[in-house]
């Protein structure tokens, strides 16, 4: 989703230290960025990289994350963990079934002794937090003798098209 290229501000200047690039929805699909700076000695750079999960993840407030051993995971994956910790510690009002109770530990993380359950996605935007963006440091090396080319793994998560036919079977 986004690219942020932060050089050395004592060599750059404040104003010239920073390479941004953001997707819109008019950009064309990329597999690779270059860029160039003057320079005569090793620079070290910090990339940060957003990356476009679809559908949207999250990261999860630490209280909750704990409660629900999730760090991150889409809204979806969020609000069924928690309707999975509801159901085990048999949270859900027997009589007013659209009610929660919550727990010590929901009370501590949600401010309230009862929830509805219809109003438990807008609790949740207040604990959930954008993914974490992936951070490489590295230092572009000058010299015929220094590699010029560096490799990292990024673990992402795609779609299952077996597993999604499957269900549809």
């Amino acid at each position: 989703r986004s690219l942020v290229i932060e050089l050395d501000k004592d060599l750059y200047g404040p104003d010239n230290h920073l390479v941004e690039w953001h997707r819109t929805n008019a950009t064309a699909e990329t597999d690779g960025f270059q860029v160039r700076r003057l320079g005569d000695q090793n620079v070290k750079c910090t990339i940060l990289m957003i990356l476009d999960h679809s559908p949207p993840q999250y990261r999860l407030d630490a209280r909750l994350a704990r409660l629900l051993s999730i760090n991150n995971g889409t809204r979806q994956t969020i609000i069924q963990a928690l309707w999975q910790y509801i159901k085990t510690h048999k949270l859900q009002d027997p009589e007013e079934r659209e009610f929660i109770h919550c727990d010590a530990q929901l009370q501590s993380i949600f401010e309230c002794t009862r929830i509805r359950f219809p109003d438990l996605p807008g609790k949740l935007n207040k604990l959930i937090l954008p993914s974490e963006p992936i951070i490489i440091n590295h230092t572009i090396c000058l010299g015929a003798d220094q590699k010029k080319h560096a490799c990292y793994d990024i673990d992402v998560e795609v779609d299952d098209q077996v597993r999604d036919s499957m269900r549809t079977f």
